[in-house]
């Protein structure tokens, strides 16, 4: 498998990088009319290198000029090794240095200088160069690296910088293969006969010819109906390389430089990242709480909102936790490298990575159990960070993959980290769903019967307390799964029962408001006075002169028959149960006696006809007591009942 990088082509503008990149592969990046007019890079091109070991190599030559500062920084944000380019008769000059400071925070994992122009200067001035050149690199990724000398008139240097760039290449290890497919897209264009072709550098991972992808932030589902690689069709494109993808039907509005291709579920979009923020030396002045800058991550710009964590400023050159609160989303993972500019200067003051994609915002309220575990994901302490990630506050479940996704820790890490502390009784397991604190766990379980009885108390009308009506007086955000094993062990230890689809306490007694007792009294009364006859709240209410809320009348009969003191029947009127009890005892006997009961025997047994006996006949075979039979009802019993047996 060839190993594919990319490297960038930095430095000020007119010092050289173009006729670099033309006289290494043939090719003119400079594409546009505009770029052909005004003598300089406007937008970053791409030429393919392909070394004498095979390593095949993307040059991006990025424009110099500080007007356009997002493309340089868009087209370097994606590179593994970086090529600055300084002008010997210029020597050093403002865009030459924030190219380096992009270069780093971007993480250029190595480079060398070209001193070009050579062919315009003497020897004693090229010294002069390097010196400033050497100066100027102190502290970054390309200190004490080779400076070449070279000219685009001559070609001197040129051999020399073909295996500089052959040696770094080697030395440089290739991007991850295995890992899910990623792609920040820096290039939109439209077909006719195609459709919408995005381009850019994969990040990670292997695309095929119609994999599924997401487009995100969107959402969009779509695949990759064909790819090209450096304008070639190709049915693979790996990690390292430059890939052309036609999305399948996603029109061209939808799709734009700045967004994300994907793997589907490997990374959600978000407002909010919590990073490790570097600010520059050369700042001019301090980033402060809540200042608003311009956020470049991978090819995305966003305006973003700063808040910094422990102060209330950080100083130029100070490091230090920050949460970025974006004006869009944006599709980032831990580990992607940023830098941030001054909303209306195109300059760089700082940079650095993602430590996290947080779901909340930051309050200082909780700087004590927030800033331990960002901190220990700055020192990529994955035992510290766990630590403190489960504490005693955190109520969701946690899955390895979430964790992996969310931090950047390897997830078989995170898996061997976490089955330890299962082990160990510190972490409870929720197989397939994630773990918990065992000793928060512990602590809401405690509290679950509390819950019951408090409500019950507070609402004396009601028998139990519904699953959901629990959760939310518990802890809103607790997952389903460790719910219900708190309900199932509770009922099992009988500390809590469940009935009619809710649960309540064994034996607690709650007693009714002196008004409610009251007035259950009088409907009681009423019921047992009322016999085989059904009877309605608005029955009630009238017969008492609406003295009383027909509601109130309706939530004690409510209450009364969840009590099992009454029964509605299938017209929402009521009987007591020993009432209805003794109309099963009559009805039965008729159907033993006549073998079924119609509706001319209700006069004769319970003394009423058809409007009022329908109903109850009707609710006698929805409990399953009875059932029609042609014009009449049989006992829906096993055998036959004999009249000894009532």
């Amino acid at each position: 498998m060839p190993k594919f990088l990319t490297a960038g082509i930095a430095g000020h503008v007119d010092h050289g990088k173009t006729a670099l990149v033309k006289c290494l592969t043939g090719i003119d990046t400079d594409r546009l009319q505009e770029e052909k007019r005004r003598g300089l890079s406007i937008e970053s091109g791409i030429a393919p290198l392909h070394s004498p070991s095979g390593i095949k190599i993307a040059l991006i030559d990025v424009p110099g000029h500080t007007d356009f500062l997002k493309n340089t920084i868009r087209g370097l944000s994606t590179v593994d090794l970086g090529i600055l380019v300084v002008a010997a008769d210029d020597g050093v000059m403002p865009q030459t240095l924030e190219h380096i400071q992009i270069l780093d925070f971007f993480g250029a994992k190595g480079g060398f200088i070209v001193l070009s122009k050579t062919d315009l200067v003497d020897d004693e001035t090229m010294e002069l160069a390097e010196l400033e050149i050497r100066e100027l690199t102190e502290g970054t990724f390309l200190e004490e690296k080779p400076v070449v000398p070279f000219s685009s008139v001559d070609r001197r240097g040129l051999e020399e910088i073909r295996v500089r760039i052959e040696e770094m290449a080697e030395a440089v290890g290739a991007k991850e293969l295995q890992a899910p497919f990623r792609c920040w897209i820096d290039q939109v264009k439209g077909f006719v006969g195609f459709g919408t072709v995005v381009s850019g550098t994969i990040l990670s991972g292997t695309l095929r010819q119609d994999d599924p992808l997401h487009l995100l932030p969107s959402g969009i589902e779509t695949r990759a109906r064909s790819l090209e690689t450096h304008h070639e069709k190709d049915s693979e494109a790996f990690a390292g390389q430059r890939v052309g993808i036609n999305l399948h039907k996603v029109p061209l509005r939808h799709a734009n430089r700045g967004m994300v291709l994907a793997a589907p579920g490997l990374v959600y979009p978000g407002y909010l990242l919590n990073v490790d923020l570097q600010v520059l030396k050369r700042a001019k002045k301090p980033v402060k709480n809540r200042q608003r800058v311009k956020l470049y991550l991978g090819t995305s710009v966003t305006n973003t909102l700063m808040v910094i964590m422990e102060k209330e400023q950080l100083e130029p050159g100070e490091k230090g936790l920050v949460q970025l609160r974006l004006m869009k989303p944006v599709a980032a993972l831990p580990g992607d490298a940023f830098v941030i500019c001054l909303l209306n200067v195109q300059t760089v003051i700082g940079g650095g990575k993602v430590l996290e994609t947080p779901r909340a915002k930051y309050r200082q309220a909780r700087a004590a159990t927030t800033i331990p575990y960002l901190k220990a994901l700055q020192e990529h302490n994955l035992k510290g960070f766990i630590e403190n990630i489960f504490k005693p506050d955190f109520i969701r479940l946690i899955t390895p993959g979430d964790l992996a996704r969310n931090t950047g820790f390897p997830v078989a890490e995170i898996e061997a980290e976490i089955r330890s502390r299962v082990k160990t009784g510190e972490l409870l397991s929720f197989k397939g769903h994630g773990v918990l604190k065992k000793e928060l766990y512990q602590k809401l379980k405690g509290e679950l019967p509390k819950v019951i009885e408090k409500t019950l108390k507070q609402y004396p009308l009601k028998r139990n307390v519904k699953a959901d009506e629990i959760i939310i007086r518990l802890a809103p955000s607790l997952d389903e799964a460790p719910f219900q094993r708190m309900l199932a062990e509770l009922c099992n230890e009988g500390k809590i029962q469940k009935i009619d689809g809710g649960f309540r306490i064994l034996d607690l007694c709650v007693k009714l408001p002196e008004e409610q007792e009251k007035l259950v009294k009088l409907c009681l009364d009423y019921a047992r006075e009322s016999d085989f006859i059904p009877f309605s709240a608005d029955t009630i209410w009238k017969l008492h002169e609406k003295k009383f809320q027909k509601n109130e009348i309706k939530k004690m009969l409510i209450y009364l028959r969840d009590d099992k003191k009454l029964v509605r029947i299938n017209d929402g009127r009521f009987l007591t149960t020993q009432a209805f009890e003794r109309i099963k005892k009559e009805v039965s006997h008729v159907i033993v006696k006549k073998g079924v009961f119609t509706l001319g025997d209700l006069k004769g047994t319970l003394g009423y006809g058809r409007s009022v006996g329908v109903p109850v006949l009707e609710y006698l075979d929805s409990i399953g007591f009875t059932r029609r039979k042609e014009n009449g009802r049989v006992l829906k019993t096993d055998g036959c009942m004999k009249m000894d047996d009532i």
